[in-house]
Parts: structure tokens; C-alpha cells; sequence
């Protein structure tokens, strides 16, 4: 029997597509759980820019789409436009990893120089006429940071998975691209599932620590340096991927 055949009559077996749904979701739930994928630069943002549940699920959604987008570009190149000709396929993750690093320093450095412009600022306008009002605008996102949010989550999704890009690539080959697609996706939404966690639980300890604060003054602070020394994070892990992409080319 023909291996397409074989991978037919597999997928046809009753029990195993819904079997291979669940391990599709499972696995990629475990591949966002190891290193890699923003979560710590997803947590660190979400800290640094005080961000909302909306925010997390934003930037989570941005990885797991980017994730499956580049999954499927690579493999339709490498099945249909014989892109395994040109370059490896060591070269080619290298080079996404690479690009990926640079743009989380390019968001790191946006990222340090609006809140160093903004403690420079020292909100100065708020003192002249009291304090009833309570500071509530320096707590909300600005629509301008949403596209440096998408940034980094597509940054961090960027690098494909081998074995979600194993899945697709055979099922391409093999004439089941709709199956292979849908397997992807769910792995894709596993991925998200626990970033969007992820990112929730930073919130949560964000805002424990904002109702533990002892004093006015000390949240004041707080709020302040919290997010310059999220942009420091970011723009350092972000030259961490493009070294490590750099020493592995």
C-alpha cells in the first residue's frame, strides 16, 4: 500500500481524527509552555505598558496567528515552490529568529523611549489643582502602543514550530492539506490558550501588587519605574534571540 493510502486509511480509522485534534491542541499547549514565544516578554509588556484582559488576549491571538501564518508559508514554499533547494531548512528558522529578535529590540527601544519621555514629564499637570481626580488616565494603554502589542506578539511567533511544520508539509505531500491545515490551526490554538494564561496571571500579580502597595507615594513610583524596567527587559531579551540567532547561523 502507497503511503498516501496508508495516511488515508489512518485518518479514516474511526476515533483517530479526534484523537489527533486533542494531541494537536495538547502539543501545541506544550510547545508554548518551553522556551521561547514571548512569554516572558508577553509578561513583561503587558506589566510595562499596563495592560488590560483585552490586551493579553490581543498579544496571545497575535502569536497564535503568526505561528500558523508562518507555518503555512514555509511549508506551501517547501512542498509547491521547492524552496528546500535554495536553503536549509537550519538557515531558514535561523534567519526568522533573527528577524525575530531584532524586532522585539526595535520594540524594546520604542518602548524605553516613550516612558523615559514620560517620566521626564513628570506629569507635571497633575499637581497644579489636586489630587480627587486620581491619576486614572496613567493607568490605560494608549491606542498608540496596540501596534507595538501586535509587534511583539508576531515576533514571537514568527519562528515555526518543526513538528506543526512536519504536520502540514506531509499532509501537503500527501494530498490531505485541509486535515493537515485544521491540525495546525488547533495547535495553534493550544498555543494561545496558554499565552493568553499566561498573560493573565501577569496582570493578576500586577494588580496585587498595586492593592499591596503601602503608601500613595510608593504606588506613584512604582508605577512609573515599573515600565522602563519592562522596556529594559524587552530590548534585552531581544538582543539575547538575535545573538543566539546570530552565533547559530
Amino acid at each position: 500500500m502507497a503511503l498516501a493510502e496508508q495516511f488515508q486509511h489512518l485518518v479514516d480509522t474511526p476515533g483517530v481524527t479526534p484523537a489527533a485534534f486533542a494531541l494537536a491542541f495538547a502539543a501545541g499547549a506544550a510547545h508554548a509552555v518551553g522556551p521561547g514565544h514571548g512569554k516572558s516578554l508577553a509578561a513583561a509588556y503587558l506589566v510595562g505598558s499596563r495592560g488590560r484582559v483585552r490586551d493579553a488576549v490581543l498579544m496571545g491571538g497575535s502569536v497564535a496567528l503568526m505561528h500558523t501564518a508562518s507555518v503555512l508559508v514555509l511549508a506551501v514554499a517547501w512542498t509547491f515552490l521547492s524552496l528546500s533547494d535554495v536553503v536549509g531548512l537550519h538557515t531558514l528558522t535561523t534567519s526568522l529568529q533573527l528577524v525575530a529578535g531584532l524586532l522585539v529590540v526595535a520594540t524594546g527601544v520604542w518602548l524605553l523611549r516613550r516612558w523615559v519621555r514620560e517620566w521626564r514629564s513628570g506629569h507635571g499637570h497633575g499637581h497644579g489643582h489636586g489630587h480627587g481626580h486620581g491619576h486614572g488616565h496613567g493607568h490605560e494603554p494608549s491606542s498608540s502602543s496596540r501596534p507595538s502589542m501586535v509587534l511583539l506578539g508576531i515576533s514571537g511567533g514568527l519562528v515555526p514550530s518543526p513538528s506543526a511544520f512536519l504536520a502540514l508539509a506531509t499532509g501537503l505531500f500527501l494530498g490531505r492539506s485541509g486535515f493537515a491545515l485544521l491540525l495546525v490551526v488547533t495547535f495553534g490554538l493550544g498555543m494561545a490558550v496558554v499565552l493568553v494564561g499566561v498573560g493573565l496571571l501577569a496582570l493578576a500579580g500586577n494588580n496585587a501588587v498595586i492593592r499591596g502597595a503601602e503608601s500613595r507615594a510608593a504606588l506613584a513610583v512604582a508605577s512609573r519605574v515599573a515600565p522602563i524596567l519592562a522596556a529594559c527587559g524587552i530590548t534585552a531579551m531581544g538582543g539575547v534571540i538575535t545573538t543566539l540567532a546570530l552565533t547559530s547561523w
